[in-house]
Protein backbone atom coordinates (compact mmCIF):
# COMPACT_ATOMS: atom_id res chain seq x y z
CA UNK A 1 0.00 0.00 0.00
CA UNK A 2 1.16 3.36 -1.19
CA UNK A 3 1.52 6.74 1.44
CA UNK A 4 -1.75 9.05 -0.04
CA UNK A 5 -0.82 11.86 -2.54
CA UNK A 6 -0.15 14.31 -0.59
CA UNK A 7 2.49 17.55 -0.82
CA UNK A 8 2.78 17.35 3.51
CA UNK A 9 5.04 14.16 4.71
CA UNK A 10 2.55 11.78 6.92
CA UNK A 11 3.91 10.85 10.32
CA UNK A 12 2.50 7.94 12.50
CA UNK A 13 1.92 9.22 16.13
CA UNK A 14 1.84 6.57 18.88
CA UNK A 15 -1.34 6.69 21.41
CA UNK A 16 -1.65 5.99 24.71
CA UNK A 17 -4.30 2.93 26.32
CA UNK A 18 -6.15 3.59 29.35
CA UNK A 19 -6.88 -0.28 30.45
CA UNK A 20 -9.65 0.95 33.37
CA UNK A 21 -11.88 1.73 30.32
CA UNK A 22 -10.09 -0.31 27.30
CA UNK A 23 -9.92 3.31 25.21
CA UNK A 24 -7.08 5.09 23.42
CA UNK A 25 -6.58 8.65 24.07
CA UNK A 26 -3.37 11.07 22.99
CA UNK A 27 -3.34 15.26 24.00
CA UNK A 28 -4.54 17.35 20.68
CA UNK A 29 -1.00 18.72 21.11
CA UNK A 30 0.70 16.16 19.32
CA UNK A 31 -1.36 16.34 16.22
CA UNK A 32 -1.50 20.35 16.35
CA UNK A 33 2.26 20.39 16.75
CA UNK A 34 3.07 17.49 13.28
CA UNK A 35 0.30 19.73 11.62
CA UNK A 36 1.27 23.03 12.16
CA UNK A 37 5.18 22.01 11.30
CA UNK A 38 3.98 21.29 7.64
CA UNK A 39 3.23 17.32 8.19
CA UNK A 40 -0.19 15.22 7.94
CA UNK A 41 -0.55 13.29 11.48
CA UNK A 42 -1.97 10.10 11.55
CA UNK A 43 -3.15 8.32 14.99
CA UNK A 44 -1.53 4.80 15.18
CA UNK A 45 -3.65 2.33 17.27
CA UNK A 46 -1.46 -0.18 19.43
CA UNK A 47 -1.28 -3.40 17.29
CA UNK A 48 1.91 -5.46 17.17
CA UNK A 49 0.20 -8.80 15.16
CA UNK A 50 3.10 -9.64 12.18
CA UNK A 51 1.87 -7.98 8.90
CA UNK A 52 -0.40 -5.54 10.35
CA UNK A 53 2.08 -2.73 11.46
CA UNK A 54 3.99 -3.81 8.44
CA UNK A 55 0.99 -2.40 5.83
CA UNK A 56 0.17 0.78 8.39
CA UNK A 57 4.03 1.92 8.04
CA UNK A 58 4.09 1.70 4.47
CA UNK A 59 1.25 5.06 4.72
CA UNK A 60 4.18 6.69 6.52
CA UNK A 61 7.32 8.91 6.18
CA UNK A 62 8.30 9.23 9.78
CA UNK A 63 6.92 8.19 13.40
CA UNK A 64 7.03 10.10 16.44
CA UNK A 65 6.95 7.92 19.88
CA UNK A 66 4.71 9.59 21.78
CA UNK A 67 5.11 10.36 25.62
CA UNK A 68 3.19 8.11 27.95
CA UNK A 69 2.04 7.76 31.65
CA UNK A 70 3.06 4.35 31.69
CA UNK A 71 7.14 2.58 32.16
CA UNK A 72 8.70 0.18 29.88
CA UNK A 73 8.81 -3.26 30.76
CA UNK A 74 12.19 -3.21 32.80
CA UNK A 75 12.03 -7.10 31.95
CA UNK A 76 12.90 -5.66 28.38
CA UNK A 77 16.55 -4.51 29.79
CA UNK A 78 16.87 -7.81 31.80
CA UNK A 79 15.71 -5.83 35.23
CA UNK A 80 13.34 -6.81 37.97
CA UNK A 81 10.85 -4.28 38.83
CA UNK A 82 12.29 -1.51 41.12
CA UNK A 83 9.97 -0.94 44.07
CA UNK A 84 8.71 2.59 42.49
CA UNK A 85 7.71 1.05 39.25
CA UNK A 86 5.18 2.88 37.78
CA UNK A 87 2.50 1.14 35.55
CA UNK A 88 3.32 -1.03 32.66
CA UNK A 89 0.94 -0.97 29.20
CA UNK A 90 2.44 -4.53 27.51
CA UNK A 91 0.21 -2.91 24.50
CA UNK A 92 2.19 0.07 24.12
CA UNK A 93 6.11 -1.33 24.69
CA UNK A 94 5.10 -3.93 22.16
CA UNK A 95 3.60 -1.84 19.64
CA UNK A 96 6.26 1.13 19.90
CA UNK A 97 9.51 -1.80 19.80
CA UNK A 98 7.54 -3.12 16.30
CA UNK A 99 7.75 0.68 14.97
CA UNK A 100 10.94 1.24 15.90
CA UNK A 101 12.66 -2.23 14.33
CA UNK A 102 10.34 -1.63 10.81
CA UNK A 103 11.43 2.31 11.32
CA UNK A 104 15.08 0.52 11.25
CA UNK A 105 14.53 -1.81 8.44
CA UNK A 106 13.49 1.11 6.36
CA UNK A 107 15.33 3.92 7.71
CA UNK A 108 12.24 5.93 8.30
CA UNK A 109 12.42 9.22 10.63
CA UNK A 110 11.42 8.81 13.73
CA UNK A 111 11.61 11.70 16.77
CA UNK A 112 10.71 9.97 19.97
CA UNK A 113 9.33 12.08 23.31
CA UNK A 114 9.72 11.06 27.35
CA UNK A 115 9.00 7.64 27.30
CA UNK A 116 9.29 7.56 23.45
CA UNK A 117 13.14 8.21 23.89
CA UNK A 118 13.39 5.60 27.16
CA UNK A 119 11.80 2.87 24.54
CA UNK A 120 13.83 3.85 21.89
CA UNK A 121 16.83 3.29 24.19
CA UNK A 122 15.77 0.07 25.17
CA UNK A 123 15.05 -1.19 21.65
CA UNK A 124 18.74 -0.30 20.87
CA UNK A 125 19.70 -2.65 24.13
CA UNK A 126 20.26 0.92 26.21
CA UNK A 127 18.89 -0.06 29.82
CA UNK A 128 16.83 2.85 32.42
CA UNK A 129 17.13 4.17 35.62
CA UNK A 130 13.73 2.60 36.91
CA UNK A 131 13.81 5.27 39.28
CA UNK A 132 15.71 8.83 39.16
CA UNK A 133 14.55 9.70 42.93
CA UNK A 134 15.90 6.56 44.33
CA UNK A 135 19.06 5.87 42.06
CA UNK A 136 20.76 8.73 41.09
CA UNK A 137 22.62 10.89 43.09
CA UNK A 138 22.02 14.61 43.85
CA UNK A 139 18.90 14.11 41.21
CA UNK A 140 16.97 16.89 40.38
CA UNK A 141 13.58 17.31 40.36
CA UNK A 142 12.22 15.83 37.04
CA UNK A 143 8.67 14.72 37.51
CA UNK A 144 7.37 18.62 36.75
CA UNK A 145 4.19 19.85 39.59
CA UNK A 146 1.74 22.28 38.51
CA UNK A 147 1.70 23.33 34.32
CA UNK A 148 3.37 21.21 31.69
CA UNK A 149 3.65 24.52 30.05
CA UNK A 150 6.13 25.69 32.87
CA UNK A 151 9.66 25.30 31.27
CA UNK A 152 11.11 24.10 34.82
CA UNK A 153 14.84 23.47 34.69
CA UNK A 154 17.71 23.99 32.69
CA UNK A 155 19.60 21.88 30.40
CA UNK A 156 23.29 21.70 28.23
CA UNK A 157 23.28 21.31 24.49
CA UNK A 158 26.56 19.73 23.10
CA UNK A 159 27.77 22.64 20.92
CA UNK A 160 28.33 20.72 17.96
CA UNK A 161 24.94 18.86 18.17
CA UNK A 162 21.81 19.56 15.79
CA UNK A 163 20.03 21.10 19.21
CA UNK A 164 22.60 23.60 19.84
CA UNK A 165 21.83 24.69 16.00
CA UNK A 166 18.23 24.50 16.39
CA UNK A 167 18.50 26.49 19.95
CA UNK A 168 20.82 29.32 18.67
CA UNK A 169 22.96 28.25 21.62
CA UNK A 170 23.90 25.79 24.12
CA UNK A 171 21.65 26.12 27.09
CA UNK A 172 17.62 26.29 27.02
CA UNK A 173 15.15 25.15 29.75
CA UNK A 174 12.71 23.03 29.08
CA UNK A 175 9.26 21.11 30.68
CA UNK A 176 9.87 18.06 32.29
CA UNK A 177 7.75 15.16 33.18
CA UNK A 178 9.77 11.46 34.11
CA UNK A 179 10.65 10.02 36.89
CA UNK A 180 12.60 7.55 34.37
CA UNK A 181 15.61 8.22 31.87
CA UNK A 182 18.92 6.59 30.21
CA UNK A 183 21.34 5.02 32.60
CA UNK A 184 23.51 2.78 29.89
CA UNK A 185 22.87 4.24 26.12
CA UNK A 186 22.10 2.24 23.55
CA UNK A 187 23.96 1.40 20.49
CA UNK A 188 24.16 3.78 17.24
CA UNK A 189 22.77 6.28 19.94
CA UNK A 190 24.98 9.49 21.15
CA UNK A 191 23.59 11.88 24.03
CA UNK A 192 23.49 15.65 23.15
CA UNK A 193 22.06 17.10 26.26
CA UNK A 194 21.94 16.67 29.79
CA UNK A 195 20.10 17.90 32.68
CA UNK A 196 22.37 19.65 35.58
CA UNK A 197 22.63 16.62 37.73
CA UNK A 198 23.45 14.49 34.95
CA UNK A 199 20.63 12.71 33.76
CA UNK A 200 20.69 12.32 29.69
CA UNK A 201 18.19 14.59 28.25
CA UNK A 202 18.50 13.57 24.76
CA UNK A 203 20.15 11.58 21.82
CA UNK A 204 20.49 11.53 18.21
CA UNK A 205 21.49 8.71 15.84
CA UNK A 206 24.99 8.25 14.61
CA UNK A 207 23.20 6.39 11.64
CA UNK A 208 24.41 8.77 8.45
CA UNK A 209 21.23 7.41 6.57
CA UNK A 210 18.87 7.17 9.27
CA UNK A 211 17.45 10.47 11.25
CA UNK A 212 16.41 9.52 14.82
CA UNK A 213 15.60 12.17 17.69
CA UNK A 214 15.13 11.06 21.15
CA UNK A 215 14.25 14.03 23.92
CA UNK A 216 12.86 13.17 27.58
CA UNK A 217 11.15 16.65 28.02
CA UNK A 218 7.82 17.56 26.22
CA UNK A 219 8.23 19.93 22.91
CA UNK A 220 4.39 19.37 21.75
CA UNK A 221 3.09 20.77 24.43
CA UNK A 222 5.04 24.41 23.64
CA UNK A 223 5.22 24.23 19.81
CA UNK A 224 2.00 26.44 20.09
CA UNK A 225 4.09 29.72 20.87
CA UNK A 226 8.30 28.69 21.52
CA UNK A 227 10.61 29.00 19.05
CA UNK A 228 12.67 25.96 19.90
CA UNK A 229 9.67 23.92 20.46
CA UNK A 230 8.95 24.57 16.85
CA UNK A 231 12.24 24.41 15.84
CA UNK A 232 12.46 20.61 16.53
CA UNK A 233 9.02 19.29 14.86
CA UNK A 234 9.76 21.68 11.74
CA UNK A 235 13.11 19.96 11.44
CA UNK A 236 11.60 16.46 11.99
CA UNK A 237 8.66 16.98 9.48
CA UNK A 238 11.73 18.62 7.20
CA UNK A 239 13.81 15.00 7.15
CA UNK A 240 10.08 12.99 6.73
CA UNK A 241 9.99 15.39 3.39
CA UNK A 242 13.36 13.95 2.46
CA UNK A 243 12.23 10.30 3.22
CA UNK A 244 8.99 11.21 1.29
CA UNK A 245 11.36 12.52 -1.70
CA UNK A 246 13.74 9.55 -1.78
CA UNK A 247 10.90 6.96 -1.56
CA UNK A 248 8.74 5.93 -5.01
CA UNK A 249 5.36 6.90 -4.80
CA UNK A 250 2.75 4.82 -6.43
Amino acid sequence: MSAPHTKRPVIGITVRIDPATDSYHLRTTYPRAIYQAGGIPLLLPLISEAGQLETIINLLDGVLLSGNPADVDPARYGQAPHVALGPVHPERDETDAHLLQLADAKRLPVFAVCYGMQMLNVHRGGTLFQDLSSQVENVMQHQQRGSFRRLAHGIQLDADSLLAKLAGGVAVRVNSHHHQGIDELGRDLRPIAWAADGVIEAVIGTRSDHFVLGVQWHPEINADHDAFSQALFKHFIAEAALYRQRTPQE
